[in-house]
């Protein structure tokens, strides 16, 4: 198991007419491995070109980022990706889309046939490996877009607002899934959600962070996800605790929403 550590990032995106903006400013932190943190803010705060980076996809104009002790410069099979749309290969199946992974560094049919069974099972989709993609329902997909992530065998699994298109009871049980694998298979996980609610229950370490520049605002050790692991979540998130915590960080993205609009106002 691997540490991740992110040094001064910066990220700056030049315009294509002059000008640039600043998406990310010094953000630094240590993940240690296994942890769930979650990455919560208004819009344009730059949580997803911070998840981008961690994956490789960008490299930032400031900064670093190592996972083990190695520099990432791009993507790499150490860490997966889970979008907000599960982005499936709809010409193959079920176990396909699985085992594309495997496929890819040539694992040996047999071998990659037990896993991509292991995985379905893992989450919730025994029997499904024949199904299309059309047939299934968006959570289901989603399932499918975890097992295939599952199947490269990443240190780190990157979510990016992964169960945002879902409906409420979906998103739920959904949330239980993200608890159940974390803990069962020990990876580290960084989620990006605009939920408030999503970000209390499942990070056990949680960051918001506030735009114009992005940077981390505040971080949160929670205790919700561990104990999400054995309790009803509707009782957990009625708690009092839970229901404090959750009114401090809407109060706080809500000022931050205020300063936003303000801003524009005043540059309009």
């Amino acid at each position: 198991m691997k540490d991740l550590s992110v040094q001064n990032v910066s990220m700056v995106y030049e315009l294509p007419r002059g000008g640039s903006v600043q998406a990310l400013q010094d953000v630094s932190f240590d993940l240690e491995a296994g942890r769930l943190l979650t990455l919560l803010g208004p819009s344009g705060c730059g949580k997803t070109t911070l998840l981008n980076i961690i994956a490789g996809f960008l490299a930032p104009t400031g900064g670093a980022v190592t996972l083990g002790g190695d520099p990432i410069t791009g993507p790499g099979q150490e860490r997966g990706m889970v979008f907000q749309q599960g982005a499936l290969f709809e010409w193959q199946n079920v176990a396909q889309n699985v085992a594309f992974g495997p496929r890819m560094n040539h694992r040996k049919k047999s071998e990659t046939k037990d896993l991509v069974d292991g995985l379905l099972n893992t989450v919730g989709l025994t029997g499904f490996g024949d199904k299309a993609i059309y047939e299934l329902s968006g959570g289901m997909q989603q399932r499918v877009a975890l097992a295939r992530c599952l199947a490269n065998e990443p240190e780190v699994i990157l979510m990016d607002e992964p169960l945002g298109a879902l409906d409420a009871l979906t998103r739920e049980k959904m949330q239980g899934l993200i608890l159940k694998l974390w803990k069962e298979t020990g990876k580290t996980i960084i989620l990006v959600t605009h939920s408030v609610e999503e970000a209390l229950f499942l990070g056990d370490k949680l960051f918001v962070m506030a735009p114009r520049p992005g940077r981390i605002e505040q971080a949160y050790e929670l205790p919700f996800a561990e104990v999400g692991l054995t309790s009803d979540p509707r009782k957990l998130k009625a708690s009092a605790e839970f229901i404090d915590k959750r009114e401090e960080l809407l109060s706080m993205i809500w000022g931050m929403e205020e300063q936003i609009m303000g801003h524009e106002g005043g540059m309009s």
